[in-house]
């Protein structure tokens, strides 16, 4: 297994997750400062998704025409220029904008890289490959809450993305170096999206990710809210908190490929979602703080087992030609419904009744979508 290059896309990959995790720990300082409701602070996340999911459906359909180490530089260099811009925002609608454009950098990384990974390793490597390229977005969760605590004695919140989009100008000239350039074997011509969705598996997959996207993502954007409000735990306890439970994550999303390469995708995957439904709805059931500790540790661990395996899954149910309209109909999918979707539902639900409602209601519809698996063929 080659390690440099593997190196390198993880660095990327974290860089790029950093930048979404970091809205968990700094939404309660934007809707403080702007003094806004639950609600609106979520929509910020629904900016970034929209943008994110965009660039998905864009960069699926036109990456082998673009290129596809020219879509990831470009990615990762829009988001080190939009984290600097962000350092002169100070106004409500300023920031839906800002957010919009980062989440349309974002985009631009998942569709390529896959390609990338699929080309550079054997197939029977992709499951290991993929799960340890997927830790970087564990490690992202786990230490973005840490990190920007720690980092607010020093610096403002703005100081600190700074230094993250400084970054995100200097590693895609690393990665430039280390990467092949993959190269389709068939034109794509009258390919596209209608075409894909015919087949059951691939919107199957789509809504197993939204499910999966609002279990975790959603629900980690607003639980500092959650802790804060509804917990009564203080700012820093509960950003730390939330930071250190998705330790357990990082060693899921590493072990989790070899599984798939042994047993499949399809039970991986079943088991995945039924954990992590069950885990998320006893988040909003557990009474003491004591089991809460232990719950918010479980669910975030098992919640980070979907994506590795459902990305092997995506490689294995499309061809190299089509697989990047494929990442980037089901991902984009996950983003918009799931990820920017839930958080904006969660604080709309929250307004009204709480967010131990909204949280409950996410873990039931994941549970009862571990069914849908058996609509998937066999590896």
């Amino acid at each position: 297994m080659k390690l440099l290059p593997l190196c390198v896309f993880w660095c990327l990959w974290f860089l790029n997750f950093f930048t979404r995790a970091s809205f968990s720990p700094v939404l309660p300082l934007i809707e403080g400062s702007l003094s806004i409701s639950h609600g609106e602070a979520g929509g910020f996340v629904t900016s970034y998704s929209l943008g994110y999911a965009v660039t998905l459906l864009i960069a699926g359909r036109f990456v082998p025409t673009w290129g596809y180490k020219r879509t990831v530089a470009a990615g990762i260099t829009g988001i080190g220029l939009t984290l600097i811009a962000l350092q002169w925002v100070e106004h409500y609608f300023a920031f839906h904008i800002l957010f919009l454009l980062l989440g349309l950098a974002s985009g631009a990384y998942i569709p390529s890289i896959v390609s990338i990974i699929t080309e550079t390793y054997d197939h029977k490597e992709w499951g290991k490959v993929i799960g340890l390229h997927d830790s970087a977005a564990s490690a992202a969760i786990f230490s973005a809450p840490i990190l920007i605590a720690f980092g607010l004695h020093f610096l403002p919140w703005k100081g600190i993305l700074l230094l993250l989009g400084i970054a995100c100008l200097i590693l895609p000239l690393l990665f430039w170096r280390v990467s092949i350039e993959p190269q389709p074997k068939l034109s794509l011509r009258g390919s596209h999206y209608l075409t894909l969705f015919r087949r059951k598996p691939i919107w199957i997959m789509a809504v197993l990710c939204i499910l999966s996207s609002a279990a975790n993502m959603g629900v980690y954007s607003m639980l500092p809210l959650y802790l804060i409000n509804e917990r009564g735990m203080e700012y820093a306890f509960a950003s730390n908190l939330v930071g250190i439970s998705r330790i357990g994550g990082i060693a899921i999303q590493v072990f989790i490929g070899f599984f798939v390469d042994r047993y499949g995708y399809r039970r991986i995957l079943f088991f995945s979602l039924l954990t992590t439904g069950l885990s998320t709805l006893s988040l909003s059931l557990v009474p003491s703080f004591s089991l809460l500790l232990i719950t918010l540790f479980i669910q975030a661990a098992l919640s980070l087992a979907f994506f590795p395996v459902a990305l092997a899954a995506i490689a294995k149910l499309t061809s190299p030609e089509e697989r990047p309209m494929g990442i980037g109909a089901i991902i984009s999918s996950g983003v918009i419904f799931g990820m920017g979707g839930a958080p904006l539902l969660l604080g709309i639900i929250a307004d009204r009744f709480s967010f131990q409602v909204g949280i409950l209601w996410m873990g039931v519809l994941t549970t009862l979508s571990s069914l849908m698996v058996r609509g998937l063929k066999d590896d």
